[in-house]
């Protein structure tokens, strides 16, 4: 298990490689002295885990994490600090284990041990078949929303992360967290099969264009049921456009009859849809955005989503997403 260690006293750098020094199957294979080497250093090593310090010039340890949780989802994470209120904080911004920087070496020794145990149980192949999962998943995202938004449109942003990290904060264990994420990326997989010119259209689509649209959540279940490994996706791909008070489609569910991660999903999908700019409608700033979600909490979408989603953007622990 290969590890990078960040923390800009070197003393403490010093402490987390004596303290995994003697761990069978761990390397530490670069050190950083402030955030942003860390995360310079995390995109060109790529490693399994990084021991940080929350406290670090250029960008928090949890900041350093967000990034990492959203670009390399193969890179576990433990977080050092002084701080005990930052937990709830940091597990939601996808860090595995937090520890204190006055805890005995055996702590976070054990911490990284359980994290490398995980990982050693999986083959080399798995291992690499997992990263290229994740960046398969990413690309066919990618795709989808390029066929959406036409030429010459301004990409959206990048909100699988924060669906992640939403969850977290909502208190969804972190293999649940991890579905979610997936499946706001591939929420809208069915639109592959839906003719680029209904989704591109300028005009308002009659109502055969729209029940076309519409089609694209079972025809997402669809695709999902046929591989094996994404069919846990399908109840939160299949039920994102329901809304709370029974509104929504393609079955009309309400209330808590809407899976938790269907209607996290639905919730930045709808902000994904203010703030992004399509051929027939300009963007939105993501202020309004949030304005509209909070007048639709408790009718279109249930409070405490909204609430937490709100919380978490205006809480600077996702950066811009405008």
């Amino acid at each position: 298990m290969r590890v990078l260690v960040a923390d800009d006293h070197e003393m403490v750098r010093e402490g987390v490689k004596a303290a995994l020094r003697f761990e069978e199957g761990i390397e530490v294979v670069g050190e950083a002295k402030d955030g942003l080497d860390a995360l310079r250093l995390a995109h060109e090593l790529r490693p399994d885990a990084m021991v940080i310090d929350n406290h670090m010039p250029g960008l928090s340890g949890i900041a350093v994490a967000r990034h990492v949780a959203r670009d390399l989802p193969g890179t576990a994470i433990v977080l050092l600090t002084l701080d005990d209120q930052v937990r709830e904080v940091a597990l939601a911004a996808g860090v595995q284990a937090v520890i204190s920087k006055d805890a005995p070496s055996g702590e976070l020794a054990r911490a990284v041990r359980r994290i490398a145990e995980r990982w050693q149980r999986r083959s080399p192949g798995r291992r690499a078949g997992d990263r290229l999962y994740a960046e398969s998943v990413r690309a066919l995202s990618a795709a989808i929303e390029a066929k959406e938004i036409g030429l010459g449109v301004a990409p959206p942003p990048q909100l699988a992360g924060v669906a992640r990290q939403l969850a977290r904060r909502l208190g969804r264990d972190a293999d649940e967290a991890e579905r979610i994420e997936l499946a706001m990326l591939l929420r809208d997989i069915g639109k592959v099969a839906i003719p680029e010119a209904t989704l591109t259209k300028r005009t308002p689509l009659d109502p055969s264009e729209l029940e076309q649209v519409r089609s694209h959540v079972t025809l997402g279940t669809d695709m999902l049921v046929a591989a094996p490994a994404l069919r846990d996706l399908v109840p939160i791909v299949r039920h994102h456009h329901e809304r709370y008070d029974g509104s929504g489609y393609p079955d009309g569910l309400r209330g808590d009859d809407i899976p938790v991660g269907a209607q996290i999903v639905g919730v930045l999908d709808a902000f994904n849809g203010i703030v992004s700019a399509r051929s027939y409608k300009s963007a939105f700033s993501a202020e309004f955005a949030l304005d509209q979600l909070l007048l639709g909490a408790g009718r279109e979408f249930a409070t405490p989503i909204v609430e937490g989603f709100v919380g978490v953007y205006r809480g600077d622990l996702v950066g811009s997403l405008a």
